[in-house]
């Protein structure tokens, strides 16, 4: 059985972890065969939106597989903002977080665009208490919500429910379990109205500009804009407009 499941619907494709009995947890096979899937996703031009998620109700990701580093393995999952040992997915991204998000599953939640969360969810930078460093989320964690929540997480590696982890705006909503994979699908499709194209690249102006001055990055834009004007959905947009119809996108 695959430790990783895709599935497309339309132009959103599904992206679940599939370690139930391990409450999803990281080992070398998903972490192999996530890298495989988003480079599927990233180069699939009918894939214009991904939802990622967990099997089952109890866990979104509760972490590395501590079993396999106690056997001598390596740490499983090493993923960079873009999700996935180098690969910058410039597409849009939306968390489905339906139980367990704890250490490397908070990794894999943090370079998500949209972030959901059912209502019994749990969230830990809980490596630390494992003697294990908390490398990733220390890099990206402070860039995501404020510094102070941030190191307390880190710091403490104490858990948090669902509703704190909303109040300090590591997820954009909470609902209940029933309504999760719906909200994330209704999140998709107000995305799916837009230019695939022009969101791509507005995600991409948004990442490669914010680790980098101001200037740099109005000029990352403005370069990504001029290549934008050149596609065909920058073209039909507009005519759409004039033509008072909704626009035929084609993501080219």
């Amino acid at each position: 059985m695959p430790a990783v499941l895709y599935e497309k619907k339309g132009h959103i494709a599904y992206v679940t972890l599939n370690r139930p009995e391990a409450m999803n947890a990281v080992n070398r096979e998903m972490s192999e065969e996530l890298e495989d899937l988003w480079y599927q996703f990233d180069a699939d031009d009918e894939a214009w939106v991904a939802i990622l998620t967990g099997a089952g109700d109890r866990a979104f990701c509760a972490g590395a597989d501590l079993r396999q580093m106690a056997a001598g393995g390596r740490p499983a999952y090493r993923p960079t903002h873009s999700l996935g040992h180098g690969i910058d997915v410039f597409k849009p991204i939306i968390a489905g977080i339906n139980g367990y998000c704890l250490a490397a599953g908070i990794d894999m939640v943090l370079p998500c665009d949209i972030r959901v969360a059912a209502e019994h969810a749990t969230f830990g930078m809980t490596m630390t208490r494992w003697g294990v460093m908390a490398s990733t989320g220390a890099s990206q964690l402070p860039r995501s919500i404020h510094w102070c929540h941030a190191m307390e997480m880190i710091l403490t590696a104490e858990r948090i429910d669902a509703q704190e982890a909303y109040r300090i705006g590591l997820v954009n909503k909470v609902v209940p379990l029933g309504q999760l994979i719906p909200t994330c699908e209704a999140y998709a499709e107000k995305i799916l109205l837009n230019s695939p194209m022009a969101v791509r690249l507005s995600k991409e102006a948004a990442i490669r500009g914010r680790e980098t001055t101001m200037q740099e990055s109005l000029n990352i834009g403005f370069s990504l804009q001029r290549y934008n004007r050149t596609t065909e959905d920058a073209k039909e947009g507009p005519r759409a407009f004039a033509e008072k119809r909704t626009p035929n996108w084609t993501g080219r």
